[in-house]
């Protein structure tokens, strides 16, 4: 698989979700395909900084394909917008003065905003099985129309899903995750529109909203159909500032035990759902080294069509190999 920077938020995320879940360094890396030191250095800045995005900037050595050779790769994806990775390649050593490789080609056509014409769970089904996977970060990724890509129903057993600050609007593009139990929701931008979360997490036992647009208590009525939500949070919303607030929410939801982190006699949550994670009996190779360095998981494979859409997508740049 690819060095740590090369990781979409996506693929963050499952790593971040495969530990929380319990899963050792070398259970998450067999599971999902990565190498140790690539989980053991994607959890630690998660620990460090709660953030599964890559925010790396221009670093490494000088690229191989400039500003001129961007523009003649422009202009030969542009004239044969079916051409695999390794015809793109073919094409350019042809004419170019310095040869590149097909790694080099995909991450440059990553960087131009180029993306394979394979959907993000037709890779991940290649790669992980999502079907073990019970946790799931996903903070901080970027939505597409209230989608994040690569999210989808073929999660069946997830238990826990977060998406703090994902610019959702709107929840009504969730994927339907019946055995989901916690869902992280805050600081989005959700104003309403929750009816679809009974028919789709009928299952969900915690519920956290905060910093969303909700400003009415009729907003939380479709929650009603929630039968197991125990724990509702809505710090930082407007709803709060209404008077009677907390007795109002506990009589429409009489299911709740917990509003905002207290329950009805205002006696504060136990934490049991706390977790310790504790340090992995296994270490990274002493060089630093990642194992199956050489391989590398593209957002271009070598036999995908390109795509003629470009989508933003936050890479970093890495070293490059030439032929």
């Amino acid at each position: 698989m690819g060095k740590t920077s090369d990781l979409r938020d996506f693929e963050r995320g499952m790593i971040v979700g495969a530990r929380r879940a319990g899963s050792s360094i070398s259970e998450t890396a067999a599971l999902l395909g990565f190498s140790r030191t690539t989980v053991s250095r994607v959890y630690r800045e998660w620990c460090d900084k709660q953030k599964t995005s890559s925010q790396r900037q221009s670093c490494g050595r000088k690229q191989l394909v400039d500003e001129r050779g961007r523009m003649r790769m422009e202009r030969i994806v542009q004239a044969n917008r079916r051409a695999t990775n390794r015809q793109i390649t073919a094409q350019y050593n042809s004419g170019a003065q310095n040869s590149i490789s097909e790694r080099t080609t995909r991450r440059s056509l990553s960087r131009m905003g180029y993306c394979s014409k394979r959907r993000a769970n037709e890779e991940w089904k290649n790669i992980a099985c999502v079907d073990t996977v019970r946790e799931l970060v996903l903070d901080n990724c970027s939505s597409n129309e209230g989608k994040i890509e690569g999210l989808t129903a073929e999660f069946v057993n997830l238990e826990f899903l977060s998406l703090i600050n994902v610019g959702l609007i709107s929840v009504s593009n969730l994927p339907k995750l019946q055995k989901l139990k916690k869902l992280e929701l805050s600081d989005n931008r959700i104003s309403g529109g929750l009816d679809v979360l009974a028919e789709k997490l009928p299952n969900l036992t915690h519920l956290n909203l905060s910093g969303n647009k909700l400003k009415d208590i009729s907003t939380l009525e479709p929650l009603k159909k929630l039968d197991s939500l125990k724990s509702l949070d809505l710090f930082n919303c407007e709803v709060t500032n209404l008077n009677n607030y907390r007795e109002s929410v506990f009589k429409l939801l009489p299911q709740l035990t917990y509003l905002d982190g207290y329950d009805v006699e205002d006696r504060e949550a136990s934490d049991s759902d706390g977790e310790v994670d504790g340090d992995d009996d296994e270490e990274v190779d002493e060089d630093g080294k990642e194992e199956d360095g050489d391989e590398e998981e593209g957002v271009v494979g070598e036999e995908d069509e390109v795509s003629g859409d470009k989508e933003e997508e936050d890479l970093g740049i890495d070293d490059e190999d030439g032929m």
